[in-house]
């Protein structure tokens, strides 16, 4: 058993595509990536909660060593949790990782970039929400990195049909208090007994729910379709903007 464990931790200097890139390890490496990291990653690993895994350019150091460290021992200032599997485990999900990454990629949308720019800061209205960088409102979800997080199908389809595919951590919530004072805004966190939310003024506002008439979380997107506001062609630059987002 100790011979097999250091086999495993030793994978890096042998490098990880001989002892664990086999097609066997990367069918293993999908079941436990499905079962321990699809909830944020998804099930496609494009992304949701957590960033698009399917890249090969990852925040945290791309070598399998960092990998490895990653998964095992979580990183720290994130929503990434340790993950404590079996040193053969946690490969072969790098594997199906790394296989993720010499897929054939998509190709290369037709919009013009600079022009979606100029379409979400101008007539799109995307900046009375959305943030880029250090511009725009932080009512709603940050798209600095949504390149990263997001295919281009997926963020066409954000923009045509909002409801689609709202992930939990881009829930809203109404809570309302006795008095008819109601307070709307982004969910940022919630427990039992409390919530706090970003109003649309950017407010933080925590909410005691044992104060309140009612509280309820709002699962679907606050943003209209742009299908009608905005021309083919306005969507597609917007699309491919967003997509070079990263």
């Amino acid at each position: 058993m100790r011979l097999v464990a250091a086999i495993a931790l030793a994978a890096p200097l042998f490098g990880q595509e001989t002892l664990f890139g086999t097609a066997a390890d990367i069918e293993s490496g999908t079941r436990w990536y499905r079962a321990n990291c699809a909830v944020c990653h998804g099930l496609d690993a494009r992304g949701g909660r957590g960033p698009d895994l399917t890249t090969g350019t990852f925040r945290h150091g791309g070598r399998d060593q960092d990998l490895f460290q990653s998964i095992n021992e979580g990183i720290k200032g994130t929503e990434m949790p340790p993950i404590r599997l079996e040193g053969r485990q946690t490969w072969q999900i790098i594997a199906f990782l790394r296989s993720l990454a010499r897929r054939p990629k998509a190709v290369k949308g037709t919009g013009d970039p600079a022009a979606g720019r100029a379409v979400f800061e101008g007539k799109g209205g995307c900046t009375a929400c959305h943030r880029v960088g250090d511009r725009g409102s932080r009512t709603g979800p940050d798209l600095s990195d949504a390149g990263l997080r997001l295919s281009r199908e997926e963020i066409r389809e954000a923009l045509l049909r909002p409801d689609a595919r709202v992930t939990p951590r881009n829930w809203y919530a109404r809570a309302e208090y006795p008095g008819g004072r109601v307070v709307y805004g982004r969910r940022l966190n919630e427990d039992t007994h409390s919530a706090q939310l970003i109003d649309n003024d950017e407010r933080l506002v925590s909410v005691l729910k044992s104060e309140l008439k009612s509280f309820r979380v709002v699962k679907e997107s606050p943003m209209p379709p742009v299908e009608g506001r905005l021309t083919t062609a306005e969507i597609d630059g917007l699309v491919e903007y967003l997509a070079g987002l990263r």
